[in-house]
């Protein structure tokens, strides 16, 4: 059964370069070969329970080796002989298959659309599961890599993954069987097992990422939440049914895992179920052993080797890659080859339009995704820069451009050669865009590329300039351009919308054609002998015309009642056959035509299918050609995107960095690459990091004293000493958060190769670029702003080497003031507290009491910075109290001006001024709660005049009116009562005092 039928039924399928036969103790023990991660092969020969045992222990961090022979010979004239079997016991071959089971490794593998690859692999010897992010545009040549990294012995592939991933894993398409019959077992390196898509279903493999960290650590404080059913109500208290833990495993686990990566997340998962299969299928129910058995202890991320890790948040708040929905509404949306978005403001932005190929931009956009850590990788692509933009190579590298601007991905032309599609397939379609005119622009344009790299001065010491003159072989790409030149008439082609062969390529295609040509004779002589045989008023509107596939056709007006025409034709042999009509023509077939369709026939389709044979014949031999145009594709691909590095460092002023094995920082004249096209005028800045020397550093530096090296340079056989943290404090507004992102943008364009924004930059190597600094918020998300802020520094704690960049900036300002600036203080010292493997860090804050207070004391591995500003005292307006100068200065600054920066938001004054007296009272050092809750005199003569009312009126309700009566009736009179009132409000006046009711209150 073919693998798309597998797929289709659902079915899962298992290619196995090891075959395992499962067996109680009590069988004997049958033939078995295990092979490990690629790096060795153990071979066991069985024969009634006697074992021989041949074993190279493999490690699966080293490189692949080969397998050995191993002789047992006494000297070398004797032969070599099979020595004696060794018996083996049956606690020793349980010990042996469980040792096997250590050597193992599997990976699961994801491929969309448009090349993103998610992995998880689990290493059974360290029982720990790696997973990591989403890698974009990454396809076959990542998964090598992958493979390559991780050295599987078994690897699992999503059903619904790209065929050509399935072919390329398991060229032989899952056929075992040798010629004789017998199973290859030696056939694949590894078991490949293509799995059901649901075992890779995101919702299901977080659940169970969840459930293996649950069995890993309880923490000492639960995040509850309802919602989430029952998944850990064992875990709960009665009080708390309905109510869970799993969104606080879930927050906890999502400082390792990146949920947003889903093809990985369901990677990790297939993993989880693969092995509590195997623990089912090797382990009887209850057996205590199975909880040991392929154990998950820890679950790490993993990051691609000799690539710089950095993650989307980072890529999100540096703007190196942004999208935005495109402006015509027809290429909104994606598609199967677009992600239907155009690039933003950002920093590939800058570039990716530089790049005229399909594979020059594709290239491009990796380089941006994926910086190199490979120091001869970034020095060659900072020499071609350097080469190409030498004065004297101009005029030649212009040319190389505007040629590359012209050719087209060969890949997808040969495809389309092999599947006889003439037409191009893109915008425009048509004969210009099509197969041979995209294979004759490619001979042509890349004869001109090569004639113009041969004058590039400095060509010598490229790579990819050497590579291009080898593969852009000038007498084959001649040859084809000659031969498709030669028979395709172009101009013809691009008239007719088809593909049309030149004279004299073929002398029975010309015959044809002559006699298609000449048709137009033959119809007028026919058409005037037919008209001489009818009515005259009826042969005024008569043709004889060719259709093709239904040949000649005598055309007549129809009547408009009738759809016919007056005239039929005559009796018996002269009778007309109407084939068809329109609105107002009737079209007929009598005896002269039928003759002229026997004589000449459908002549148009015979020069078509003729053509067609000769272009097969064409492309036949174009395909001989077909790997020597795919390198050379390639190789102009490379060349385009290393100009498109070249272009933009002219265009934007851009310098060459130094890179260094040195963990060091040195900018002198830095600017932002993205903020400078904002503003009219951009301050450059200066900046020196140091990062700790690892702890391998002594040891290193031991052998490097011992090892004489001829490359070992002066700057790299001492430690640079220097602070390697970085404190930004000062007014808001000032530029603080451009200059944190600012050194990051730099350090990671020196490591895509591009050349720098500065006037000088030495960039030590850095493994990876950690960054706090924007808060993604989404309705999606159970996090709060602060929470989300958390999980990026507790990220960036785990993640940070010596040779990381961390990014902070004002963490804390979620939260309470003493709780914000304890948890910054904390992180500043934890990463200080590292030592030799310290970190470079730059962070800014406005918890200046950390400093005054001495919560983080002064030492030689601090720096402190601050944003230049001029402050005018003599200004009345808060808004031009402040002028920002953007200078870097080294020191403390102790004021963040935020009045000043409301003012200029165009916050109300009344709210400006309000907040500039509580900065005042602030500054004194008075109490905020006590100022604040004083009255003021206007407030307190009214207080005195509702307790008078209050007095007054409790006075009149206690007061027996009848004893103040006047006469013998009882009966109080009016005036009685007003001087009772008089009476009780002087009273009242003489007990209260506005100006001792102020002080008192």
């Amino acid at each position: 059964m073919s693998s798309k039928a597998y797929r289709k039924r659902g079915q899962a399928r298992s290619i196995r370069g090891n075959s395992r036969l499962a067996r109680s103790p009590s069988t004997p023990a049958v033939g078995h070969f295990s092979q490990g991660p690629a790096t060795g092969v153990e071979f066991r020969k069985f024969t009634q329970g006697t074992p021989i045992r041949k074993l190279n222990q493999p490690n699966h961090n080293s490189l692949s080796t080969p397998l050995r022979r191993v002789a047992l010979a006494s000297s070398p004239s004797q032969s070599i002989q099979e020595p004696r079997p060794v018996a083996e016991t049956d606690a020793a071959v349980e010990d042996r298959e469980a040792n096997d089971s250590l050597l193992e490794i599997v990976m699961a593998l994801d491929v969309r659309e448009r090349g993103t690859v998610g992995c998880s692999y689990y290493v059974a010897r360290e029982e720990t599961l790696y997973t990591g992010e989403d890698v974009k545009f990454g396809g076959i040549e990542i998964v090598d890599g992958l493979k390559a990294q991780a050295q599987p012995t078994t690897i699992l592939l999503c059903s619904r993954a790209d065929e050509s991933i399935d072919e390329h894993l398991n060229p032989d398409g899952g056929d075992q069987a040798s010629v004789n019959g017998e199973v290859n077992q030696f056939r694949l390196p590894y078991v490949f097992d293509v799995r059901p898509s649901p075992e890779f279903g995101f919702e299901t493999s977080k659940r169970k990422l969840v459930e293996a960290q649950a069995a890993l650590e309880r923490s000492s404080m639960d995040f509850i939440a309802p919602g989430d059913g029952d998944f850990f109500d064992d875990g709960v208290g009665g009080h708390q049914v309905g109510f869970t833990d799993y969104q606080g495993m879930l927050l906890r686990l999502s400082v390792v895992v990146d949920f947003e990566s889903r093809l990985s997340i369901g990677c990790a998962g297939a993993i989880l179920t693969y092995l509590q299969r195997r623990r089912s299928a090797q382990y009887l129910p209850g057996d205590v052993d199975a909880a040991l058995a392929f154990r998950v202890a820890a679950i790490k991320a993993y990051s691609l080797k000799d690539t710089m890790f950095i993650n989307a948040d980072t890529l999100a708040s540096l703007q190196i890659l942004k999208s935005e929905s495109h402006p015509n509404s027809h290429n909104q949306g994606p598609t199967g080859t677009s992600s239907g978005s155009k690039e933003d403001l950002s920093v590939y932005g800058l570039f990716h339009h530089n790049a005229g190929t399909p594979q020059g931009k594709y290239l491009l956009r990796q380089y941006f995704l994926r910086p190199s850590l490979d120091v001869e990788v970034i020095n060659e692509r900072l020499d071609t820069a350097s080469v190409f933009l030498k004065p004297e190579n101009y005029e030649d590298f212009r040319t190389i451009v505007k040629s590359l601007r012209q050719i087209k991905n060969m890949k997808t032309v040969m495809i389309h050669l092999r599947k006889g599609i003439n037409n191009g397939a893109g915008k425009g379609g048509g004969f210009r865009n099509g197969v041979w005119s995209s294979l004759r622009a490619f001979a042509f344009h890349a004869l001109e590329i090569r004639s113009a790299l041969s004058n590039i001065a400095g060509a010598q010491r490229l790579r990819v300039i050497m590579q291009v003159l080898e593969l852009l072989k000038e007498d084959q790409l001649s040859r084809l351009g000659r031969e498709v030149t030669r028979i395709i008439d172009f101009q013809a082609s691009a008239d007719m919308h088809r593909t049309i062969v030149n004279p004299g390529v073929d002398e029975q295609l010309d015959r044809m054609k002559r006699n298609y040509d000449g048709i137009e004779d033959l119809l007028n002589e026919a058409s005037r002998e037919i008209a001489a045989t009818i009515p005259h008023d009826c042969a005024i509107d008569l043709n004889v015309i060719f259709f093709p596939q239904i040949g000649f056709l005598i055309s007549m007006k129809a009547d408009e009642s009738t759809g016919r025409s007056d005239y039929e034709g005559g009796e018996d042999d002269d009778a007309w056959e109407c084939i068809f009509t329109s609105p107002a023509r009737a079209y007929y077939k009598d005896r002269r035509m039928q003759e002229f369709d026997e004589r000449i026939g459908d002549m148009y389709s015979d020069i078509c299918d003729r053509e067609i044979d000769i272009l097969y014949e064409l492309a036949q031999r174009v395909l001989e050609y077909e790997d020597m145009l795919n390198a050379a594709s390639d190789i102009c691909g490379e060349l385009d995107s290393l100009l498109a590095l070249a272009q933009g460092a002219s265009a934007l002023r851009l310098t060459r960095p130094r890179i260094s094995s040195q963990n060091v920082i040195q900018i002198i004249g830095g600017r932002h690459i993205l903020q400078e096209f904002t503003v009219p005028t951009y301050v450059p800045n200066d900046t020196f990091l140091v990062g700790g020397p690892g702890y391998d550093h002594k040891q290193a530096t031991r052998d490097s004293d011992a090892i004489e090296s001829p490359q070992r340079s002066a700057s790299t056989s001492k430690i640079i000493e220097g602070p390697g943290m970085l404190i930004m404090t000062g007014p808001n507004y000032s530029g603080k958060s451009v200059y944190l992102k600012q050194i990051a943008l730099i350090v990671y364009m020196a490591h895509v190769g591009c050349f720098v924004p500065a006037d000088s930059a030495v960039i030590g190597l850095t493994d990876k670029i950690l960054t706090r600094i924007s808060t993604k918020e989404s309705v999606s998300k159970t996090q709060s702003s602060f929470m989300i802020d958390l999980q990026q520094i507790s990220s960036a704690i785990r993640l940070a080497s010596h040779r990381s960049l961390v990014i902070i900036d004002e963490f804390g300002k979620g939260t309470d003031s003493n709780d914000g600036a304890g948890l910054v203080c904390g992180v500043f010292e934890h990463l200080l507290g590292l030592g030799d493997n310290r970190p470079k860090v730059i962070g800014a804050t406005h918890f200046h009491e950390i400093f005054e207070n001495g919560f983080l004391k002064s030492r030689p591995q601090i720096s402190f910075g601050h944003m230049e500003v001029r402050v005018n005292e003599d200004a009345t307006d808060v808004e031009n109290q402040i002028t920002y100068l953007y200078n870097f200065r080294s020191g403390r600054s102790i004021s963040s001006f935020g009045s000043v920066c409301a003012a200029l938001n165009g916050i109300d004054p009344a709210v400006v001024n309000r907040a500039e007296d509580l900065i005042s009272l602030t500054m004194r050092g008075e109490d905020l709660v006590a100022v604040c809750a004083a009255k003021s005199l206007e407030e307190m003569e009214l207080l005195q005049e509702l307790r008078l009312a209050e007095s007054t009126a409790r006075s009149f309700l206690s007061t027996d009116l009848k004893k103040h009566a006047g006469d013998d009736t009882g009966e109080t009179s009016d005036n009685q009562i007003r001087d009772l009132l008089k009476q009780w409000s002087h009273e009242g006046d003489d007990h209260y005092d506005v100006e001792a009711g102020s002080q008192a209150v």
